[in-house]
């Protein structure tokens, strides 16, 4: 690599993958802190639609579970 060129095309190349690598962090963070990874989805997402129907079972799920303490 001699040319200035060839360095900066590795450059931005080098940029680009860096780039990719953290999307694919943020995605696996905010998956592990609960919320939601496709918010940020601008067309519809499968993982999204699973991820809501969850949250709807579980507080349906609570709701019912829930007991009174007085009696």
């Amino acid at each position: 690599m001699s040319n200035w060129q060839e360095w900066v095309v590795g450059l931005l190349v080098v940029l680009c993958i860096a780039r990719v690598v953290y999307g694919i962090f943020l995605f696996f963070r905010r998956t592990q802190e609960n919320q939601n990874p496709c918010e940020s989805c601008v067309s519809g997402c499968e993982l999204k639609d699973m991820m809501e129907t969850k949250r709807r079972e579980c507080d349906v799920k609570k709701k019912s579970t829930k007991k009174n303490c007085c009696g």
